[in-house]
């Protein structure tokens, strides 16, 4: 039976930035953006987008630096890195991540 991937401090870390991530990117697609397009309000975008980039750049971190102190394999790394392009998949990740994969 293999450890669990999501105990270790670096993978707490981890998870904690990338659902802060999540939270982002469907601020940015659900609220700002529609915000900007039906009711002229730019500044949520510019707000949103602003830390949205920021939380991007902390996930990148925080995955390299669990994947590299973890020993996480080349493939879930990846697939990490290919979650965090979608709306919804740093939760999706998360969920796989738990249930082992």
């Amino acid at each position: 039976m293999s450890a669990d991937p999501t105990r270790t401090p670096t993978a707490q870390w981890f998870l904690f930035i990338a659902r802060l991530e999540g939270i982002s990117v469907l601020l940015l697609f659900f609220v700002a953006m529609p915000l900007k397009r039906l009711a002229g309000m730019p500044e949520p975008v510019a707000w949103v987008g602003w830390s949205h980039g920021v939380l991007v750049f902390l996930y990148l971190l925080a995955l390299g630096s669990v994947s590299r102190v973890d020993a996480w394999s080349w493939g879930r790394t990846l697939l990490a890195f290919v979650a965090s392009l979608f709306p919804f998949g740093t939760f999706w990740f998360e969920r796989r991540l738990r249930k082992g994969a």
